[in-house]
């Protein structure tokens, strides 16, 4: 038998669409705010917005006539016929949001316009129970209770109190980025978690939601196709992540998921970043708004384009642009990730470098063989790993300082170690090559890590997601060295660290760990962290003898030319090479 459903049954199932979880609601509303042209917008939330969320804005607000109407289902201001739906300018616009929220909460809306007395109604499980004046400044509040308590079925598919603060912790800090122009704050559990000021430049919002350091590490998008226009950042290769937490990608104002934007990305870093890792990019596209469809879902995050190619290529060529301008250095070696050949900087009537001069090869990615890249005959990265020890006439040479080979002629700006062989020079980037060596001890190591213990012991603050991440790693990191106590009823402190690993890296080190998942790849990825944080740097001197230590321990390697990141850890030129390019002859 057919029949018309009731209409709380048809708000409950709107609202499954709708409202997943508490992430959700606050992405609906903090939506609704900003259409409202609201310029501060304050989330508070207790118990990880499922027992009590309140969503605050000094936007237009709703005459206390219309504020019924709100909770009306496909009731909206936003458009007035299907024509609309080809040019949308707001974020919102079904007109589902508000009456799907209520359906499934306790639910309490109050707002005001400019020079009027507020209203409130309240509304529980879908039924409203009247509207009082309220006294407030212009703006909206919405205050939700006990989520889902009348849908238990949805209520226990939600993740811990953490965790799912943690998802409205993201989407606000994504938010935040997108419309740097507005002040958003969020409180969880009394806790003020996020605070941005609102002033308009993108940048200084990055700085305040992900702080200096990684913001220090961007690179500048700026790029027009047509009408079609791209700006933002991306990251430089160096602090590519494990993995895609930090792409945030935005079309016409609007947070979104978009694979073409995404295959766009990680085609410009393909060859200078390794596998397994995804490079940091806040992106924000201008698209002609006929051309977006962002009615295919109801929660609005995914997009359909008809135009792909043209946003690919907006995409792919605008980041191709600020990598190379930050990675070719004019009379250098080109490129330290291996992309591009040297642009003759040195052109000149007298003098001009042959085309067929490669300063820098193409590193290829690894395949399924044991060829990790290819290595010209002009000049190359050193050898396969199983070829290394070919360079040295007498394998049986001790490494000390009366060997004959290999002589150490000093270290290059405190970075590079510089060696000559009987028929080669080799010049070692001191922080990869140790790299490559903790990698592989950690990695070999089958017992719990060495460790030190700290004089004295370091508080450690973490997020409500990390603290759901720590839940899931505690026994991995354990193993790697770390010891954590509790300090205090909600902090922890860091008393052990791995010996190779400075207290004072303790803290971001952990935090670069909890970005990881709990899979059989963590203790691959672990490794890879670890050796970068307890790695020599670049800028520290190093006795002659350390500079042989070092070397010899590299050529043990099972794949010494790489370190765990990708990048090489050695760059080499026989003399024959050199003879040749001096017109010289031996």
């Amino acid at each position: 038998m057919i029949k018309v459903l009731d209409q709380d049954t048809a708000n409950k199932i709107a609202a499954g669409e709708v409202v997943e979880r508490p992430a959700s609601v606050v992405k609906e509303l903090v939506e609704n705010s900003l259409d409202a042209g609201a310029t501060e917008i304050t989330v508070e939330v207790l118990g990880g917005g499922i027992s009590f969320l309140r969503v605050r804005d000094n936007g237009n607000g709703i005459d206390k006539e219309e504020l019924p109407l709100a909770l009306k289902r496909h009731a909206t201001s936003k458009i007035a016929s299907a024509d609309d739906l080809i040019k949308i300018a707001t974020l919102g616009f079904r007109g589902e949001a508000l009456p799907s929220i209520a359906a499934v909460s306790r639910f309490k809306l109050a707002s005001a316009t400019e020079g009027k007395t507020g209203s409130q109604i309240e509304v529980l499980g879908g039924e409203v129970l009247g509207a009082t004046p309220k006294a407030m400044a212009r703006g909206t509040i919405v205050e939700i209770e006990d989520l889902f308590y009348n849908v238990p079925a949805r209520r226990k598919f939600l993740r811990t109190e953490n965790t799912e603060s943690g998802r409205i912790q993201r989407y606000l800090e994504a938010v935040a980025i997108a419309r740097e122009d507005v002040a958003f704050t969020y409180l969880n559990n009394g806790k003020k978690t996020l605070e941005t000021q609102g002033t308009d430049t993108r940048l200084l919002a990055i700085k305040e939601v992900y702080g200096s350091q990684l913001a220090d590490e961007l690179l500048q998008v700026n790029y027009q196709l047509g009408q079609y226009s791209i700006n933002g950042y991306v990251g430089k290769p160096d602090i590519a992540r494990g993995r895609r937490d930090l792409q945030i990608f935005i079309i016409n104002q609007r947070l979104v998921e978009c694979k073409t934007v995404l295959a766009a990305l990680e085609k410009a870093f393909y060859d200078i970043i390794p596998k397994g890792r995804y490079p940091v990019a806040f992106l924000d596209l201008s698209v002609p708004p006929n051309e977006v469809d962002v009615n295919v879902h109801p929660a609005k995050m995914v997009v359909r384009l008809s135009s792909d190619s043209q946003v690919f290529s907006l995409v792919y060529k605008a980041i191709n642009e600020a990598v190379d301008t930050r990675l070719l250095e004019p009379g250098s070696f080109s490129n330290p990730y291996g992309r591009k050949q040297l642009q003759q900087p040195f052109e000149s009537k007298s003098f001009t470098i042959p085309n067929d001069a490669e300063w820098v090869v193409n590193r290829q990615r690894p395949q399924e063989s044991d060829t990790p890249f290819s290595t010209p005959k002009e000049l190359s990265w050193l050898p396969e790993p199983d070829e290394t020890l070919t360079i040295i006439k007498d394998t049986t040479v001790e490494y000390n300082t009366n060997t004959l080979y290999p002589k150490i002629l000093g270290q290059a700006n405190l970075t590079y170690i510089i060696a000559e062989w009987e028929d080669c020079l080799i010049m070692y980037d001191q922080h990869s090559a140790h790299e490559r060596i903790l990698y592989e001890k950690y990695l070999l190591s089958l017992h719990k890590l060495p460790q030190t213990e700290l004089l004295f012991p370091l508080p450690l603050t973490l997020d409500p997601e990390e603290f759901a991440a720590l839940e899931r790693l505690k026994e991995e990191l354990e193993k790697l060295g770390f010891t954590l106590v509790d300090f205090g009823p909600a902090s922890l402190a860091i008393t052990h660290v791995p010996v190779d690993v400075q207290g004072t890296e303790a803290e971001a080190t952990i935090k670069e760990l909890l970005l990881e998942k709990p899979n059989p790849q963590f203790r691959e990825k672990a490794a890879a962290i670890l050796a970068c944080k307890g790695a020599v740097k670049a800028g520290v001197k190093l006795a002659e003898k350390q500079m042989h230590t070092l070397i010899r321990d590299l050529l043990k390697c099972k794949t010494p030319a790489l370190c765990p990141h990708g990048r090489p850890t050695m760059l080499r030129l026989d003399w024959n090479e050199m003879e040749k390019r001096f017109g010289r002859g031996r």
